[in-house]
């Protein structure tokens, strides 16, 4: 998810659905000194147990939606990266438009967005859909990743360059 992603001080980087912090605990070790992080966590459960077991790290209980005003209350600038753990596959098609809006509205010119999905559940009818939808967000859609050796096995999806509003 967070591979061959150029960082350096003062880039942003969001997390969306960090839950119990496998990504979190990755991102902790990876990234540079000088990036700021702000992990967005729905669930107020995962989200106080994240606050208890990353205290170094910014979360804020509330949802991905509300991404581009939280850079703002947080004095951030737009990130570099975006990555969810978000159930896009199983979340109702509006839902997905309201949080891709975000996403598009909260990354810079070159930002990119990683989401993954199980492969199996791919085929679902949300997950078709998303995929189709997150096309008109952004310029570019990278090579998919697959992740054999995660149970269930998953894929990586990567996009780049969020679209201009007003342009398509």
């Amino acid at each position: 998810m967070i591979e061959n992603i150029p960082m350096k001080a003062g880039d942003v980087i969001i997390e969306y659905g960090p839950g119990t912090g496998p990504f979190t605990h990755l991102l902790r070790d990876y990234i540079p000194q000088g990036i700021e992080y702000l992990g967005i966590e729905h669930d107020h459960r995962l989200y106080k147990g994240l606050c208890a077991r990353f205290p170094e790290m910014r979360f804020h209980h509330g949802s991905a939606e509300d991404a581009p005003a939280l850079l703002k209350h947080y004095g951030l600038a737009p990130a570099r990266l975006i990555i969810s753990g978000l159930p896009f596959a199983n979340m109702p098609p509006p839902l997905q438009e309201r949080i891709l809006q975000a996403t598009q509205k909260a990354l810079r010119s070159d930002g990119i967005f990683r989401t993954f999905t199980y492969l199996l559940s791919g085929i679902r009818p949300h997950a078709v859909h998303f995929r189709k939808m997150v096309s008109r967000y952004f310029l570019f859609h990278h090579e998919r990743k697959k992740v054999m050796r995660n149970f269930p096995p998953a894929q990586v999806l990567s996009y780049s360059h969020p679209i201009e509003r007003g342009r398509s």
